[in-house]
């Protein structure tokens, strides 16, 4: 029979749930068996490739960036691009440092007025910076020099 088109209709076949569980697990294990046997091939054309990049890339000598001229890039815009590149890291680096140093002192100035230095003078045994450092205990003593005998 043939609809208004005139095209066959589709004839649905009753599967039941057994064919249709054997067609996914077939089409799971041809792919799992495919891909395990496409696995060393595509290891070594991994390996082979990062070697042939390595081999490919200018030599570095220091921790620059080394770029290498390709199509129509000149030396000037690698230059510029170079230059751009160390000024952020320069801007970068003052950036966190100011940051850093911020912190610090916001750190010191909210912890500062919790602190009872007369308990840690106690603590310490420290009543009065002056008195403690009028009398040395090294004043008198005298440093033998190579070579010199103690009398």
């Amino acid at each position: 029979m043939r609809n208004s088109k005139g095209n066959r209709p589709a004839v649905k076949k009753d599967r039941n749930i057994g064919e249709v569980i054997t067609g996914v697990f077939g089409s799971i294990g041809r792919t799992t068996v495919r891909a395990l046997r496409n696995l060393p091939n595509r290891a070594l054309n991994f390996v082979k490739r990062k070697i042939n990049d390595q081999r490919r890339k200018p030599k570095r000598k220091e921790m620059n960036k080394v770029y290498v001229l390709v199509g129509y890039t000149t030396k000037r815009s690698i230059d510029a691009r170079y230059n751009t590149e160390r000024n952020l890291m320069i801007l970068r680096r003052g950036l966190l440092l100011i940051i850093f140093v911020l912190l610090l002192f916001i750190c010191i100035n909210a912890v500062v007025p919790y602190i009872d230095m007369e308990q840690y003078g106690k603590m310490f045994g420290i009543g009065d910076v002056e008195e403690m450092t009028s009398q040395d205990p090294f004043e008198n003593v005298t440093v033998a020099t190579v070579g010199e005998q103690n009398p």
